[in-house]
């Protein structure tokens, strides 16, 4: 498919060259027709049996900007009108800028209301002076005569369709809502990246909430998927309200918000200042700070937002200054990175340039702790695999290719000298991935195995990694019995096992096998959850209570007060108590039967 949009100054004939193309009146308000004048877009399209255009019609009022990009942020090719007599004027200009700024290079000139030229060939001559690029194609036409409109009409058709990326993902800036009786929620727009299918779950980013596919529609067409590039109509469940133009439907998963942006930026006497930032259908107050004049009108800015901002990499701009045309770009790093300026400036001239590889060495170097890649589509419009590829390539790099991490190989000796220490204060540490995972948040289990199986100080059994030259079922011996003095020591009040596995260097399995021993052999006793007791230390304190309920009822305030407890042991040393014959709960209080 094509989107075919049209751009030109008011009343050379946009709308009516449409209507001579198809037979669509895009000019259905009232006041369009009684002004003559187009307000809004439409939306329309030319079929044959093996092909479909569709046109977005603008409005060339210079008052009308805002209307105009929202429709050129969809187009693949321009149809450029030209009132042949009139020439380039204004919004002319205007409209190529915009069309410059968005990458729209596949630019028709249309010529109109030539049947009213004497000098079609010097009009013509002037025209093309004038402007700064060539044309695909040009074409003299008058909707009166219908001059040059079949001609027209058969290049469009002979166009080839346009393909995106099939990486691409779904991304959908809506430009109207509205609810059919029967049907429900429908929206509209200009599918540029990604396909979709029906019944298939999205997400709305501006709102957060979850949707299905439940109809689409391209020109009237049903359809069960459509992809890129294509007029869409979807119908969603969800209430039209919770909708409004501009937001952003896409995959959950692939976007994260963001206050704050860094892009090229083109534009003449760029100024830290408040601009409006203009993206898909969507338009909001962005205030520019620049970071770099790269001369010529070019920069590299920092945008920040009010709103949180679900940009991806290479994502097209237009800035707006009083209403009109101040520049555009695009975006180079979606995230907020926490880099230095030095550093910052160095990545957006990689990001420029797509050089990806040096972009990832240079953010592998700049996080010493990992680098992640689960981010890669909005922050270099890559998937994981084109992100792995590229990180496999490096050089002194670990990849972990599960968790989508990369880590400059120093990480490897920071492990290294902290499992040293381990073991220096207890040679019986017996360790693992997972456990020294949980020690070092910033590493994930891939690159701590990685450090482990690259230690020759160590030994590996049973999925545990200890110090060389200790015997393992001694280990084992050892570990148990200082886990059962530990709980021992702690009396009544005994810490979560996980914080006890810590202290003794244990890994949580290793730890569990052991609890579950010593509870199977009687020594210890499972209260809660998390609440591992000695066997003896429980029953002494269970006549301890039983000998206080000879003269007061005892509750969870009692126990804290009396104990020191907190609500946790309270309520569990109480419900281990509910479980003697001669004790009855009423109330929440426990009493002896025989004080009853």
């Amino acid at each position: 498919m094509l989107i075919i949009g049209t751009a030109g100054h008011i009343d050379h004939g946009k709308t009516s060259l449409i209507k001579a193309l198809n037979g669509f009146e895009g000019d259905t308000l009232k006041e369009e027709q009684e002004r003559q004048i187009t307000l809004n877009l439409s939306f329309s399209s030319l079929e044959t049996e093996d092909k479909k255009l569709s046109f977005i019609d603008t409005p060339g009022h210079k008052d009308l900007l805002k209307t105009m990009i929202s429709g050129a942020f969809g187009f693949n090719v321009c149809l450029f009108v030209v009132d042949i007599n009139e020439g380039l004027k204004a919004q002319s200009l205007e409209h190529l800028s915009v069309l410059e700024l968005l990458g729209v290079k596949d630019i028709i000139l249309v010529l109109s209301k030539c049947d009213l030229c004497e000098d079609m060939e010097g009009k013509t001559k002037d025209i093309l002076r004038g402007l700064s690029f060539k044309p695909l194609k040009i074409f003299h036409t008058s909707t009166h005569t219908n001059l040059g409109i079949k001609e027209l009409k058969d290049y469009l058709l002979s166009l080839e369709e346009k393909n995106t990326d099939e990486n691409y993902i779904f991304r959908f800036y809506i430009d109207r809502i509205f609810s059919l009786k029967g049907i429900g929620t429908i929206v509209t727009g200009s599918l540029n990246e990604g396909e979709i299918a029906l019944k298939e779950k999205i997400i709305c980013l501006d709102t957060q909430k979850e949707l299905i596919i439940k109809n689409i529609q391209n020109h009237d067409s049903n359809l069960d998927k459509i992809k890129a590039p294509a007029r869409v109509a979807l119908s969603l469940n969800c209430d039209y309200k919770s909708l409004q133009k501009g937001f952003l439907l896409s995959k959950k998963g692939f976007f994260k918000p963001f206050l704050q942006i860094e892009a090229y930026v083109k534009a003449p006497n760029l100024s830290n200042q408040n601009y409006i930032f203009c993206v898909g259908t969507k338009q909001l107050e962005a205030k520019i700070h620049i970071l770099k004049d790269l001369q010529n009108g070019q920069f590299f800015a920092q945008i920040r937002f009010k709103k949180p901002m679900y940009l991806c990499f290479d994502e097209k701009f237009i800035l707006l200054e009083n209403g009109r045309v101040k520049g555009g770009g695009v975006v180079l790093n979606p995230v907020n990175e926490p880099l230095n300026k030095e550093l910052k400036l160095r990545l957006l001239n990689l990001l420029y340039d797509k050089d990806f590889s040096n972009a990832f060495n240079l953010l592998k170097n700049a996080h010493k702790k990992g680098f992640g890649l689960l981010s890669s589509y909005q922050r270099f419009k890559l998937n994981h695999s084109q992100a792995l590829e590229i990180a496999k390539n490096l050089k002194e790099v670990f990849v972990d290719e599960k968790n989508l991490n990369i880590y400059d190989l120093s990480c490897i000796d920071l492990l290294k000298t902290h499992i040293d220490k381990i073991l220096e204060k207890n040679p019986y540490a017996m360790l693992s991935a997972h456990s020294l995972t949980l020690r070092n948040a910033w590493a994930n289990e891939g690159i701590c195995a990685f450090a482990l199986e690259n230690m020759s100080v160590l030994e590996f059994k049973n999925g545990i990694f200890f110090k060389k030259g200790v015997d393992f079922e001694k280990l084992q011996e050892k570990n148990s019995n200082a886990l059962y003095e530990k709980i021992k020591a702690q009396a009544l009040q005994v810490e979560a096992p996980y914080n006890l596995y810590e202290s003794l260097e244990l890994d949580r399995k290793s730890g569990d096998l052991m609890l579950k021993k010593l509870t199977k052999e009687g020594l210890v006793v499972r209260l809660a959850h998390n609440l591992f007791v000695d066997k003896s230390a429980l029953l002494a304190f269970k006549e301890q209570m039983l000998n206080l309920l000879k003269a007061t009822p005892l509750d969870v305030q009692t126990m804290k007060g009396k104990f020191n407890f907190s609500r946790k042991y309270a309520i569990a040393y109480l419900e281990y108590l509910d479980l003697d014959e001669n004790i009855i709960k009423k109330d929440e209080k426990r009493f002896l039967k025989s004080n009853i």
